[in-house]
């Protein structure tokens, strides 16, 4: 009974989430086409360079949101709740710590870098230090969210969250369209805009969740060995995305030196492919992070280990239904959105979403790892394996290789990484390697197999004919993918459970 509870939990969150994904997505590629009419070029791009300042910082959320939520899940999972109150307020006293880091930073590195290091058009400089100076509070208010979006989370309220997304980029696209009827200057007008919105977004998520839920009410009280162990979780936490990050910006500064700024403009799109179908994969695996770390803390390891294997299968499964797709297609995809498309995008596209099905596979490891608090040791081995990237990539250039090995390198070493992730998950939560090949690869391995003849077989072909034949050969492989998952890659447990949960939405209608 209690899994069926989760199952509905979990699928009722993804909805969702995909809900409020659709929808921001789509607002969001309309407001970047606004914000540049309204701007201009120029001041667009003053804009781009002024938030570039501080947006390398952006990782943080990252890190702070897990390590955040790791700890709220954990005390609710403890029996009675634990001491909910305690934990939330030491985290935001750390955000705020964090947020007023920042700020000293932005007011002195920050603002001589705009005014001294960026190149900036000498007669915009004024509306670009205003710019900075709204961008840095934006920054500001963001951190010190993170511990009330980690408290929806962990409360698994992902409704509220949706919402209140949804309405967020709403409420700029409308002000970002009424900018165009003011005569004052629209940089700066702009960039106090938005981030008049991230203070009342940060007041609309801080005041929900402290009506609803009285134990996340901010109060002054302040616990040392808290704050040494939330703080050390968090710091390792920012090592290991620093590292992400500073391995993917050296390794585009490995490939410009190399092959020159066509290549850049490649990485750049198969990035932003990459991050588009990897958000379904996250928005899924966030609907199980909850449930992972309560099971943890209230010693049900059991229910937390069958819910890590099935969401490391169900997250391939999601992801490649929807990218295998897309690869069939993706030089037609790439002709239609970008008319001229740099060389080799197509080839790093397919390559970079082989990379993200190992990203997706570990993932739920990387949610294990994090429920036990133990994440010294493991942010410190899979940051010295993710900058073996780095190192072969120039070496692989170096020695006259092409480009497309930049991507070899990475996939080889994303599955590296899963077998050091699922060496502490076994080391320290006992997910035990064997139940996790039989229970996860085992099913994805089958799934590959018997599809991929057949990806290969159409994409010798499918560039040879029009729009139509692409259409309906598209959507026949889509429906032999569904038929392969549902009969060779569901149990028979778990196709019971999916049939109910689809009975209920039908009745419920």
């Amino acid at each position: 009974m209690g899994e069926n509870v989760n199952a509905r939990r979990i699928a009722k969150n993804t909805i969702l989430l995909y809900l409020r994904m659709i929808l921001v997505m789509g607002i969001s590629i309309y407001m970047a086409r606004v914000v540049l009419n309204v701007l201009g070029v120029k001041d667009y791009g003053v804009y781009s360079v002024v938030a570039g300042a501080v947006a390398f910082l952006g990782f943080l959320n990252n890190a702070m949101t897990m390590a955040t939520q790791r700890f709220l899940n954990v005390e609710l999972g403890k029996k009675e709740g634990g001491n909910i109150r305690r934990v939330f307020n030491m985290s935001l006293n750390i955000h705020i710590i964090v947020g007023v880091i920042i700020i000293v930073l932005a007011e002195t590195v920050g603002v001589w870098l705009i005014n001294n290091a960026l190149n900036i058009p000498p007669d915009r400089m004024t509306a670009a230090n205003w710019s900075f100076q709204f961008v840095v509070g934006m920054t500001f208010t963001s951190i010190v969210q993170v511990p009330y979006n980690s408290a929806l989370f962990a409360y698994e309220k992902m409704g509220v969250y949706a919402y209140l997304s949804i309405f967020d980029v709403c409420l700029k696209l409308m002000l970002t369209l009424l900018l165009a009827h003011f005569a004052y200057d629209k940089l700066i007008l702009y960039s106090f805009l938005m981030f008049a919105v991230h203070v009342l977004l940060l007041a609309l998520y801080s005041g929900y969740v402290s009506l609803k839920f009285p134990e996340c009410r901010f109060s002054f009280l302040w616990d040392g060995s808290l704050f040494k162990k939330l703080a050390g979780f968090l710091g390792w936490n920012v090592c290991g995305q620093m590292a992400m990050v500073l391995t993917t910006q050296g390794v585009n500064m490995i490939a410009n030196v190399f092959y020159g700024v066509i290549i850049n403009a490649a990485i750049e799109i198969t990035n932003q492919v990459n991050g588009a179908i990897s958000m379904f994969v996250n928005n899924f695996q966030t609907s199980f992070r909850p449930q992972i770390m309560k099971s943890y803390a209230s010693e049900q390891y059991d229910d937390m280990r069958r819910l890590t294997y099935k969401a490391s299968k169900f997250s391939f499964f999601l992801l490649y239904m929807i990218s295998v797709p897309l690869m069939l297609n993706i030089d037609y995809i790439l002709k239609v959105w970008l008319e001229t498309v740099p060389d080799y995008s197509a080839t790093f596209c397919r390559l970079i979403i082989w990379y993200s099905y190992f990203e997706a596979i570990g993932m739920p490891l990387v949610m294990v790892v994090m429920a036990t608090g133990r994440n010294r040791n493991y942010q410190i081995f899979v940051s010295l394996a993710i900058s073996l990237n780095l190192i072969l990539s120039w070496l692989f250039l170096y020695l006259g290789c092409s480009p497309e090995w930049v991507f070899y390198i990475k996939i080889a070493i994303s599955f590296i990484v899963i077998i050091v992730r699922l060496y502490f998950a076994e080391s320290q939560a006992k997910v035990g390697y064997k139940s996790f090949i039989r229970q996860s690869l085992l099913p994805i391995l089958k799934i590959v197999i018997i599809t991929q003849p057949f990806y290969f077989l159409c994409f010798n072909y499918i560039n040879k004919i029009g729009l139509a034949e692409k259409i309906s050969i598209t959507l026949i492989y889509i429906v032999f993918i569904l038929s392969v998952v549902w009969y060779v890659g569901f149990t028979h447990g778990e196709k019971i459970l999916v049939k109910k949960i689809i009975i209920e939405k039908i009745k419920r209608k």
